[in-house]
Order: C-alpha cells, then structure tokens, then sequence
C-alpha cells in the first residue's frame, strides 16, 4: 500500500510518501520532493502551475490513500488564509478520495505506536506521521 501525508504550512505545502510492502517493511518513496510552494496566491498561473505540478506528483506515486492534516480555521492560531486555498485545490484531485486527519488523532495513535521510520528534513515530520498512519489503518 501507498500512501502520501500532507501538512500544509501558510503557502507551503508538504508531501511524505510511504510505502508499505507484504512484510510490513515502510518505505520512503517521497523521492527528491523538498514542497511545494506558491509564492503569490492570487497569480492564476501560479495556482494553475500548483495544481498540475502536484497532481502529476499525485500520478507519479500512484497512492491508495492521501490525507490533508487539519489546521485551527478560527482563533489565536488560524491557519493563514491561502492554506484552504491550496487545500481546495489539492481536493481536486479526482483519483483517490483525499481525507482529512486531526493532530490529536495523530499524536494519540503514536502515544501507543511506534514511528519506524525516520524523514530527511525536520520539517516533514507532521507530512510523515500523517502518512504512516494512514498505513496502519
């Protein structure tokens, strides 16, 4: 099973992919995928470039499951604005149904589970439990 973790941080957005073999071996397959990033959200062709990039970033890994991390839409620590936008373009992806996981649903499910993979860069961490979680579902 494939499965490709997304945490979205104000106009970036992160992927961690995972793949999980008969044996239950969890492999990395993110590839050389650092984010993706879209410096004016009002630029049409940026959005537009987003979404092809992204989807075909999508097609590449072939996942059975994609899921978004859940961000605060009200209070103190909202999530910046354009994040739902590149949030809602992501859910364009007609492929694979993209679902939606709180990060107190992940932080309880690695209070009684171990994480047996490691990601390359800090940042990727939320990306990464998201996805192996989605594994072990």
């Amino acid at each position: 099973m494939k499965a490709i973790g997304i945490d979205i941080d104000k106009k970036r957005v992160i992927c961690f992919a995972v793949e999980k073999d008969e044996k239950g071996k969890v492999t990395n397959i993110t590839g050389k995928l650092k984010f993706f990033e879209v410096k004016d959200d009002q630029d049409n062709s940026q959005l537009r470039q987003f979404v092809s990039t992204i989807q075909n970033y999508f097609d590449s890994v072939k996942p059975e499951a994609i899921a978004i991390q859940t961000r605060q839409t009200k209070g103190r620590f909202s999530a910046a604005p354009s994040s739902f936008k590149l949030e809602g373009l992501i859910q364009l992806y007609d492929k694979v149904d993209i679902s939606f996981i709180s990060p107190q649903t992940i932080a309880a499910f690695y209070k009684k589970n171990d994480l047996k993979i490691q990601c390359d860069n800090k940042y990727q961490e939320n990306a990464l439990k998201l996805a192996n979680y989605l594994l072990n579902q």
